[in-house]
């Protein structure tokens, strides 16, 4: 019962009270069982009694249907009792008469003031109750998001280590100096840092394509007009397959730099990638790199670091390398998890 009636006070008549089309209908229907009561209890009520129910009306209208609809009521009982007992039947005005409708408006007024102001007040008190109670609510979603994105930090800080470590141990074995191992380690390095960069912008859940793309082989270009020509659709992909692109990009533009197409004044490269939906979370990838109007190139006659990274660097990737006179062509087609569907805990790019 006390539920019921909390319920009531709380919800039910409130939201009555901010619809006008209900509330004055109600207020209406509660001065005619009022009115009603009246006239049938005037066998054992004395004519000086007149406004012994609409009080009760009048209370009860300020409570369900609010300020408006009591007045309402008010006025309607002060007509009603005014011209069916006071003094008697008609419409004449005495003192008598007078002082009873004059003490009858001020106490409904009265009573309509208070209880509009206890209305107000407990109004007041749910709103409040719901913005702490959203409050509270977002304040635990907030620490299960901080709680997840400290998982997802962890995750891919040891991932990050490994990678580096694996890239240190074989920088140094493929290195013939420590100059040469500085500067392919150091780009190395550079390349893993904007696809962290990148990564962390979007709460560790992945890395833009295009942007990807963009800041990775942006620090690689040579000065000079179209050297560069890229293009394709952009979405967001897990980060463990943004850093091992990151770095086979690198590969691939270091190699254009040293024997390729940005190696002169003529070259340009041309990277263009493709994606086709497969399932509700899963792309198809493809992405071609085309060298044009360089020294012509060959296959390496060694397989280092470098070679390594770009055929096996990227996870589940089958990469395609073709020499030749106009100069090197690299495809890459691989599957990718959509980030923003769920987080991935990928691998991280193999190095051996």
């Amino acid at each position: 019962m006390v539920r019921l009636v909390d319920n009531l006070i709380e919800r039910v008549f409130p939201r009555l009270r901010r619809r006008p089309y209900f509330a004055y209908p109600i207020g209406i229907a509660i001065f005619a069982v009022a009115a009603m009561a009246r006239m049938g209890l005037s066998r054992w009520l004395q004519d000086n009694v007149p406004f012994l129910t609409f009080f009760l009306a009048v209370l009860l209208a300020a409570l369900i249907a609010g300020t408006g609809p009591a007045l309402v009521v008010t006025g309607a009982s002060l007509i009603f009792s005014w011209y069916f007992f006071l003094p008697g039947p008609g419409w004449t005005l005495d003192a008598t008469t007078f002082v009873a409708l004059a003490s009858f408006t001020i106490l409904s007024c009265l009573i309509v003031a208070v209880v509009h102001l206890l209305n107000r007040k407990v109004e007041g008190l749910m709103n409040e109750r719901a913005r702490n109670e959203a409050l509270f609510q977002d304040s635990a979603l907030g620490e299960l998001q901080l709680e997840q994105l400290n998982i997802e930090l962890r995750h891919r800080l040891k991932n990050t280590f490994a990678v580096i470590g694996g890239l240190v141990s074989q920088s140094a074995r493929y290195s013939r100096d420590v100059d040469s191992f500085a500067q392919s380690l150091s780009g190395r390095l550079s390349a893993m840092g904007n696809a962290m960069d990148l990564i962390a912008t979007r709460s560790f859940l992945g890395a833009s394509l295009k942007e990807l793309i963009a800041e990775t082989l942006k620090p690689l270009v040579p000065p000079g007009a179209k050297r560069l020509d890229m293009g394709g659709p952009d979405t967001v992909i897990p980060g463990d397959v943004a850093s091992a692109l990151a770095l086979t990009l690198h590969e691939l533009g270091t190699n254009a730099i040293k024997y390729g197409a940005w190696s002169d004044k003529r070259g340009a490269v041309s990277v263009k990638w493709t994606l086709s939906k497969m399932d509700e979370d899963e792309l198809s990838f493809e992405l071609v790199w085309d060298e044009r109007g360089g020294p012509r190139v060959s296959a390496p006659e060694r397989r280092g670091l470098g070679t390594t990274l770009i055929d096996s660097g990227f996870p589940s990737a089958k990469v395609e390398r073709e020499f030749n006179e106009e100069g090197v062509r690299c495809r890459i087609v691989a599957v990718l998890k959509q980030a923003t569907t769920r987080r991935t805990r990928g691998r991280a790019p193999s190095l051996s």
